[in-house]
């Protein structure tokens, strides 16, 4: 790696660290605690969800029997909090880590194993500091989708039988993002990488976008955009 790159990964490091709220606070301190929490629908006919995790591992599935079914890892009193209104038909879930103490470093990291209702179409947000996101998201009426990545590693997962038209937004810091789209839609995905590479597969390149046309009737479509920091990005459709 020559000098100039490791300059541009010590910034972006640094950038990060100062990026990062001041309230969560690394320590190892506490035992590893495990909860399980399922929110009810209560009526609502679309949802838009915020979820926001300061430092972990988030997986990320359908399969809810009602809105959400969750099970949480995580040290002392850094239990997530979990909220949800309805307003008319429109929910509103919010999912958080407690800013109150936050674990950064040793093998048992905070980690969100979060399923969600297939059915409901949604509006989806995730954003996660540091860590690990692997978000199978294929199964879900989404609407629309945005990943906002501090560092570490995102697999985000689209793949499957898409249900209308989804914007979808990925924003990366410092790590590798690998984002599988699904080839029965017609895609038109902008990227643009910091100094890391952009490598794409299935996909077609033309003036500077990547693109799918499926022959005959396609499924929805999905517009994409891709930022990435300092690091790879991947596009996959398959």
């Amino acid at each position: 790696m020559n000098q100039l790159k490791k300059g541009f990964l010590a910034a972006g490091a640094a950038g990060l660290a100062l990026l990062t709220p001041a309230c969560y606070i690394a320590t190892d301190s506490g035992p590893l605690e495990h909860s399980s929490q399922s929110v009810d629908l209560r009526g609502a006919k679309s949802v838009e969800a915020d979820i926001e995790m300061g430092a972990g591992e988030i997986v990320m599935r359908g399969a809810a029997a009602g809105l959400m079914d969750a099970d949480f890892r995580y040290r002392g009193n850094a239990k997530p909090e979990v909220r949800y209104d309805v307003a008319g038909d429109r929910g509103a879930l919010t999912v958080r880590q407690s800013p109150t103490q936050r674990h950064m470093g040793g093998n048992d990291k905070d980690q969100w194993d979060l399923r969600l209702n297939e059915d409901i179409p949604l509006d989806l947000r995730v954003k996660l500091g540091a860590g690990e996101g692997r978000l199978n998201l294929g199964s879900l009426a989404l609407r629309s989708v945005r990943v906002e990545m501090g560092a570490g590693e995102l697999k985000l997962d689209l793949t499957g039988h898409p249900r209308g038209d989804v914007n979808v937004e990925v924003h990366g810091g410092v790590g590798s993002a690998t984002v599988k789209l699904p080839r029965r839609a017609r895609l038109d995905v902008e990227a643009h990488g910091g100094i890391g590479q952009i490598n794409a597969q299935g996909l077609t390149k033309r003036d500077g976008r990547w693109v799918n046309e499926p022959e005959g009737r396609s499924e929805g479509s999905m517009r994409v955009t891709v930022n990435g920091g300092i690091g790879e990005i991947n596009l996959i459709c398959e």
